[in-house]
Formats: C-alpha cells, sequence, structure tokens
C-alpha cells in the first residue's frame, strides 16, 4: 500500500523546509505511482460494481462459481490499465498534489 503521508515527512526535508533534487524526483515518482495505484483501485472497484449490477439485472444474482477468479482478472486488468494509459484520474489527483511538494534546493 502506497504512503500517502510520505509527501510532507519532516525527516526528509532540509532544515529550511527544502528537499534535494535527487529526493524531489524520487518524491515525484512515488507520487504519480501511488496516484496511478488509486486510480487502478477506484477502477477495479466501479468495474466490480457494474458486473455485479449486470449480474443482477435478470433477476436474483445467481451463485458465482468462479467469482474469486473474475474479481482477481478485473484487479488485474485495472492495475494494468492504469500503469499503461489509464483514464486520467491519476493525472488530476498527481497534478493537485504536486504542488504541495517542498520546493528542491538548486
Amino acid at each position: 500500500m502506497s504512503d500517502f503521508s510520505a509527501i510532507n515527512r519532516p525527516d526528509l526535508l532540509n532544515p529550511d523546509g527544502s528537499m534535494s533534487a535527487a529526493e524531489y524526483r524520487r518524491k515525484e515518482r512515488e507520487l504519480e505511482e501511488s496516484c496511478r495505484q488509486f486510480e487502478g483501485q477506484i477502477f477495479g472497484k466501479l468495474w466490480k460494481d457494474m458486473l455485479k449490477s449486470a449480474r443482477s439485472v435478470g433477476g436474483e444474482e445467481k451463485k458465482r462459481e468462479y467469482g474469486p477468479l473474475e474479481d482477481t482478472v478485473v484487479e488485474m486488468v485495472s492495475e494494468h490499465l492504469s500503469q499503461s494509459q489509464g483514464i486520467g484520474v491519476w493525472k488530476v489527483l498527481y497534478d493537485n498534489l504536486h504542488k504541495q511538494l517542498p520546493v528542491p534546493v538548486k
């Protein structure tokens, strides 16, 4: 699971509240990865809910013999989509959170 609190951890900052350029780039990569993971989890949850709704349209939902396998496939596909192109939610989240990173020391 991603550590979303890592953005403003005081032990990673210089005494003046800034961080080195290398640390800043590392934080940017961590933030991007966290945003992509979040998008994958949200997309997977939406997909599972849509599949559940589609199955229940014809009446009561029947026993799912391969339910765990279906859920695993949905999670894997969601993760793959978010790591490749994604649907864009990660980028919006990243752009908003990126503004909160401390300014790197030059």
